[in-house]
């Protein structure tokens, strides 16, 4: 028997960042110290709020800095913000491209000597000074160029996380353990079952909402659905432009003994899906209005799994369309 993963959902419409993520303005606490296990901005996705992965990072030997953790990111991001801080200048003249959900952006970029979070360290690094509407409170983003080998361990209830370098421990029989496969672009996949159909799933902490592609849209026979004008809205990501989806409920979605039923998905023909070479497979992006209600995650990269800890489904509230808020303004 499956367990109960996430209840009946609905939702109105929302702006969706995916490779970079806009986070709830709210006042962070930062850490006094980088010890392991070390202390972190964590929050679970409530009835009033979306859930976020956060961690300290230190850049220059200087922080800590609160980092979303973005794992369908290719590489880490900051702010103009934190440059001023670090009294380091955005360089235009060496500019990086910038894609996201909804289109590409050309930024500018500065050079860091060191950035570390947990046992990531990373030297001599260019990254993307990306404009404040995606951070909000966020000091930048932390992406999986340096997860290689680590394990990403987060603890919802305990409001931590942990970065290491290694395998995770071994989970014990509450957890549910899926066999993930990590793509040549650091990329942690999942197969997942909806309805009769085997899908593949791209876990992306960084993305508060999940999507899902329009070969996914045609194998669940959802033309009818995703045509209908009342299902109609829009798409904001980390660059200026916006792209027309479709939000409708998904058939039930089963991750080993997991299930997650009527999980209302964005559909539509997203940047996001060419970048990762996911336009021809059905493919959904499992995103933090998922990841968020859980009580632990922890995503081995050495060993290519995936470890979820379900919330209690007595205690875990039924939620309305609405209930569930985006952190976009």
């Amino acid at each position: 028997m499956c367990r109960p993963f996430l209840f009946q959902v609905r939702l109105l419409g929302y702006g969706i960042p995916v490779l970079l993520t806009w986070v709830a303005p709210v006042n962070v606490a930062r850490a006094e110290s980088d010890t392991e296990p070390v202390p972190a901005y964590v929050a679970s996705t409530q009835p009033d709020r979306i859930g976020r992965v956060m961690a300290p990072v230190y850049i220059n030997d200087r922080g800590p800095f609160a980092f979303v953790i973005d794992t369908g990111a290719s590489r880490s991001a900051i702010s103009p913000r934190t440059a001023v801080q670090l009294g380091l200048k955005p360089d235009v003249e060496r500019p990086l491209s910038l894609r996201g959900v909804t289109g590409q952006e050309v930024v500018p970029s500065l050079a860091v000597d060191s950035l570390r979070a947990g046992d990531i360290e990373l030297t001599r690094q260019r990254l993307p000074v990306v404009t404040p509407r995606i951070f909000a409170d966020a000091d930048g983003f932390l992406g999986i160029d340096g997860f290689a080998g680590m394990c990403l361990s987060v603890s919802f209830t305990e409001q931590r996380v942990r970065i290491h370098k290694g395998a995770c421990a071994r989970a014990t029989p509450e957890w549910t353990v899926v066999t993930a496969k990590i793509l040549p672009n650091g990329l942690v996949a999942i197969r997942t079952r909806i309805g009769d159909r085997r899908v593949r799933a791209i876990v992306d902490t960084g993305a508060e909402r999940s999507l899902g592609n329009l070969a996914l849209v045609r194998a669940l026979g959802l033309e009818t659905e995703v045509r209908d004008p009342a299902t109609a809205t829009s798409v904001y990501g980390a660059t200026p432009q916006a792209v027309q989806g479709n939000l409708v409920a998904a058939p039930r979605i089963r991750v080993n003994d997991l299930e997650i039923a009527s999980l209302p998905v964005t559909f539509g023909d997203f940047e996001v899906f060419h970048l990762w070479n996911l336009v021809d497979e059905p493919a959904i992006l499992l995103g933090m209005d998922v990841l968020g209600t859980v009580d632990g995650l922890m995503i081995d990269y050495r060993r290519s799994e995936v470890r979820i800890l379900p919330h209690n489904s007595a205690k875990t509230p039924r939620l309305r369309i609405d209930d569930l808020p985006t952190r976009l303004p």
